[in-house]
C-alpha cells in the first residue's frame, strides 16, 4: 500500500509539473504576443507624435500677418452681406480664429499666417 501511495504521489507531482509547464509556455507565447502588439503600437505612436511634431514646427514658423473683423447681422437682408464677406476673407487666405455672439448676430475674427522670416514693411517704411 505504501508503494501505490508513493506511486500516485509521484504521478500528482508529475502532473503538477507538467500544468506547470503547460502553463509556463503558453503565458510566455502569450506575452511575446502582447510585447509584438505593444511594439507595434508604440512603433504607431511614436509616427503618429513624430508627424504631430512636424505640423507644431511648422506651425511655429507662421506667424499672424492680417487680422480681419467681420460682422454677420442675422436679419434676411444683412446677412447675405456678411456671409459674403465671410466667404471672400476665407478666399483670401484668412482662418476662422474665434466668433463672438452678439445682440444682433456674430462677429467672426479672422486672421492671415504667413512665414515668420519673411520680412515685411513697417508703416514708416511704406511711407517712402
Amino acid at each position: 500500500m505504501e508503494k501505490n501511495k508513493e506511486k500516485t504521489i509521484k504521478d500528482e507531482i508529475v502532473e503538477m509539473k507538467n500544468a506547470i509547464l503547460w502553463i509556463s509556455k503558453t503565458s510566455a507565447k502569450k506575452i511575446q504576443n502582447l510585447e509584438k502588439k505593444i511594439d507595434k503600437h508604440g512603433k504607431q505612436v511614436a509616427d503618429k507624435m513624430s508627424k504631430g511634431m512636424e505640423v507644431v514646427e511648422s506651425e511655429r514658423q507662421k506667424r499672424m500677418m492680417e487680422l480681419k473683423y467681420v460682422g454677420v447681422e442675422f436679419d434676411p437682408i444683412s446677412v447675405k452681406i456678411g456671409q459674403d464677406a465671410v466667404n471672400e476673407a476665407l478666399r483670401e487666405g484668412f482662418e476662422p480664429i474665434r466668433d463672438f455672439e452678439t445682440a444682433k448676430g456674430t462677429v467672426m475674427v479672422l486672421a492671415k499666417w504667413g512665414d515668420k522670416n519673411v520680412q515685411t514693411k513697417t508703416r514708416t517704411e511704406r511711407r517712402f
